[in-house]
């Protein structure tokens, strides 16, 4: 019995440890406003997924989960982006051409491809591009202008964010890995990952990025979600 606490104390330390997170910030621009007047951002929708990680490593999607967690992530991106000086306003996907409308649906999914691209070749330093070595210089094109001109906007904030929650049967399963390798060993739990993208409507490029991971966090409560909003928001123009 006493070695099992002890096994359940070394579990408890481990996801202190773990719960730190880590961000780097590639900023172009600091501030969001022209001759003292607010710049416009409009926030596209949310690219968020939860999953429950299961006991062989599996992430199973759980909608209800992802469901309270947009909705968490987007009441805290309001709140924060208030105290940034922006005027923010929300992507609704109203009447128009429906070949504009997909267009910028489809700018979510380039946003996670090119985020993607980034996190592979600006974070990790033995595949960084010789062309993109000394520069940030990624963007995504020119049919952002169709956002510009509907909303009278400068920016859009793209938001990328994936959150895994570990099963019943994933922590016993950790504890009993722990067990048989004398604490060796340390089978990986629940992880909260993604990134975020400012991008200027005019050019197409993406003035400010910043990645999150973190070991830590539940974006399924409003309290939770508000402390992983402002890490990934660091360093966010004001």
């Amino acid at each position: 019995m006493r070695r099992s606490w002890c096994v359940v104390v070394c579990w408890a330390v481990v996801a202190v440890l773990t719960s730190a997170c880590a961000t780097k910030t590639f900023q172009q621009i600091q501030a969001l406003e022209r001759d003292g007047t607010p710049l416009r951002v409009v926030l596209m929708p949310l690219d968020v997924q939860l999953s429950e990680l299961t006991a062989a490593g599996l992430h199973e999607p759980k909608a209800d989960w992802t469901t309270s967690a947009r909705v968490n992530i987007l009441d805290a991106l309001v709140e924060d982006l208030r105290g940034h000086g922006a005027e923010l306003t929300v992507y609704v996907a109203g009447p128009g051409e429906p070949q504009v409308r997909r267009e910028q649906i489809q700018l979510v999914k380039l946003h996670e491809a090119v985020g993607q691209a980034i996190l592979v070749h600006k974070f990790q330093p033995a595949l960084e591009l010789p062309t993109k070595k000394n520069a940030f210089d990624w963007s995504l094109g020119p049919k952002v202008g169709s956002l510009r001109d509907e909303y009278d906007a400068d920016y859009a904030l793209f938001v990328f964010v994936r959150d895994s929650h570990s099963s019943g049967g994933r922590v016993a399963a950790a504890v009993l890995v722990g067990i048989l390798s004398m604490g060796r060993y340390i089978l990986p739990g629940g992880q909260q990952s993604g990134f975020a993208s400012l991008v200027d409507l005019d050019t197409g490029n993406i003035v400010w990025f910043n990645r999150l991971q973190r070991g830590a966090g539940d974006l399924r409560t409003f309290d939770a979600a508000r402390g992983s909003v402002s890490v990934l928001l660091t360093d966010f123009p004001k």
